[in-house]
């Protein structure tokens, strides 16, 4: 989940993304991020945040995202991640590991 298209937090995290090579598919769009940083905590997905949401979410695993700009960019992700939540876990800690990138089935 992310803000709306050509939002100011969006293109943040769209930038991030691209900056990283990684592509994503948005599953839904959430008008502000304190209500994304509500459904994560309430284990109903995972988003990218201003790290002053981190601190007062509860039962959230947050991993700092370095060398993207803004800086400011978090990544959560609920304590039970889904299946897709891990595989895009993965892709943080391997980013080669992305089928799509290396052109093997996934």
């Amino acid at each position: 989940m992310d803000l709306p298209a050509k939002t100011a937090g969006r293109i943040q995290s769209d930038q991030a993304f691209e900056a990283a090579a990684l592509s994503r598919d948005v599953a839904f769009e959430v008008t502000t991020a304190y209500l994304i940083s509500q459904l994560v905590e309430h284990n109903l997905g995972m988003a990218m945040l201003p790290s002053a949401y981190t601190p007062q979410l509860a039962g959230v695993t947050t991993i700092e995202i370095r060398d993207a700009s803004p800086r400011r960019i978090r990544h959560l992700e609920p304590v039970r991640p889904h299946a897709r939540g891990k595989r895009f876990l993965a892709l943080l800690d391997n980013p080669a590991r992305d089928p799509r990138r290396s052109g093997s089935p996934g």
